[in-house]
């Protein structure tokens, strides 16, 4: 008898301390255990002592039940809660903000208790539902992605070598033309995944950066061969004034006028700039020194 006092007192003791818990719901499915322990222990004809004992118990089993009562209602509406924000995760599409929200709601029903088996399986078929909605169109997304960055960087590629081809065309504004029409489809193609991007780019850069510094080759190159264009034009309107200020009208003469004429085209233009005043004095001069030949004849 005396050892089953002391069975009784220990599962109290124990009891007592289930009490104190700060996780009732944990502290109740314990209880339930000691419970059991305690239906073993029972005599068939109890002693007053032992009936103090059974209500001493008893009593700690009632309070148990139902602060977890009071857990499990909270329990509940907690798993809810996070049910409801596993769903809005599910239809969202920022994949990578709700992984970090999903795992976060993972660890916060990890952390809301337990309920009854029936009801907690109920609750957790539906977060794993709404878990699994939004992984699959993760998965989805992510796949598609892939196509679309490998879609794109072909046609990353293609402009690059079209950006390639520029650079053999003869004609500069043509071909400034084309660049700049190269750089418009550039920003319109989306883009081809962190891992290629900046090498594309790059490489689309470097074949841009060629062309350029081969039109301000050729401009740097058409301001030196207009500067000497102009002062050999220049030279021709100072021989056409000498001519015009002599004005012999020989055979010689009249041929060496005209000559000037050749010569002033096959100098070539000598820049928008200068070709349109040059002309006017130089063609100036020669119409008067047929002017005046005329008069001189007549």
């Amino acid at each position: 008898m005396e050892t089953n006092y002391n069975t009784k007192e220990e599962l109290i003791r124990q009891l007592e301390e289930l009490r104190d818990s700060e996780n009732p719901a944990e502290a109740y499915f314990k209880a339930k255990v000691l419970s059991r322990k305690w239906r073993n222990a029972r005599e068939d004809e109890e002693s007053f002592y032992e009936k103090e004992l059974s209500d001493r118990f008893n009593a700690i089993m009632d309070e148990l039940a139902e602060k977890a009562g009071d857990v499990e209602i909270n329990v509940e509406d907690r798993k809810n809660e996070i049910i409801a924000k596993a769903k809005e995760i599910a239809a969202g599409t920022n994949f990578k903000k709700g992984n970090e929200q999903m795992q976060q709601l993972m660890e916060e029903w990890k952390q809301a208790g337990r309920l009854n088996k029936e009801k907690d399986d109920e609750l957790w078929a539906a977060f794993k539902e709404a878990r699994n909605e939004f992984f699959e169109r993760k998965n989805e997304y992510f796949a598609n992605l892939k196509e679309t960055f490998a879609a794109n960087k072909v046609l990353k590629e293609e402009l690059i070598e079209k950006a390639k081809a520029v650079l053999d065309l003869e004609n500069i504004k043509e071909a400034a033309k084309q660049t700049s029409e190269l750089m418009e489809e550039w920003k319109k193609v989306g883009s081809a995944g962190h891992k290629d991007d900046e090498k594309l780019w790059q490489a689309f850069l470097t074949e841009r950066k060629a062309f350029y510094d081969k039109r301000d080759a050729f401009y740097d190159n058409m301001k030196e061969t207009y500067a000497k264009r102009v002062a050999e034009k220049k030279e021709l309107i100072s021989e056409a004034k000498l001519y015009l200020a002599r004005s012999e009208f020989t055979e010689d003469e009249i041929e060496s006028v005209k000559g000037l004429r050749a010569k002033w085209k096959e100098i070539g233009n000598a820049g928008r700039d200068n070709e349109n005043a040059l002309w006017e004095e130089f063609n100036g001069i020669i119409n008067k020194y047929y002017e005046n030949m005329r008069f001189y004849k007549n």
